[in-house]
């Protein structure tokens, strides 16, 4: 009687498992160097198409300081910007503002190029010529930032988020040097 519960159960738990119905789907740390990569040119990207064209931007780079910043952040599963990033010497070592944006969505839609790209869109509700928003333009600003040269991201595993109604979700978190 056990081993034929043992063959029905057992290969049931083994669809379970390699399913990933019980398991997040493994996300990448900050020092995974694909990641990196990617958080870097699709910023890159993005900053060296703002139109019209920026004489003063800077090439945005890897900063592991605000990676843990973000990362520490990401990992209370709040969907809030972090309290400490505009006290001098709380986010960051040597910048004394930082600047941050957030996104979260379900694990099984997350890349780095889609929530990054959700923060550019918001340039639909910028305007140049008089630098105000008709809407949420915040994130694209701080994307397209001139002064902005350092970027650090991370994303973590909620199966909650306050202040979201989702869960099981990838919490995305990304820092920026400076404000």
């Amino acid at each position: 009687m056990i081993s034929r519960l043992f063959t029905c159960v057992l290969p049931l738990l083994h669809f379970c498992l390699s399913s990933g119905l019980y398991q997040p789907k493994t996300l990448p740390d900050i020092g995974d160097a694909e990641f990196i990569e990617e958080c870097v040119r699709t910023h890159n990207g993005f900053r060296s198409g703002v139109n019209p064209p920026a004489s003063n931007m800077l090439y945005m780079s890897w900063d592991p300081d605000l990676a843990k910043t973000a990362r520490g952040w990401a990992k209370r599963c709040e969907f809030k910007h972090n309290i400490y990033l505009q006290e001098p010497g709380q986010a960051h070592p040597r910048f004394t503002s930082v600047g941050e944006n957030l996104w979260t969505g379900s694990l099984s839609i997350f890349s780095v190029q889609d929530a990054i790209t959700s923060w550019y869109k918001e340039v639909r509700n910028y305007t140049y010529t008089t630098n105000s928003c008709s809407r949420i333009c915040g994130h694209y600003t701080q994307v397209v930032w001139a002064q902005s040269y350092k970027v650090g991201c991370a994303v973590h595993f909620c199966p909650i988020v306050s202040y979201f109604s989702g869960t099981n979700a990838a919490h995305f978190v990304c820092n920026y040097g400076p404000a």
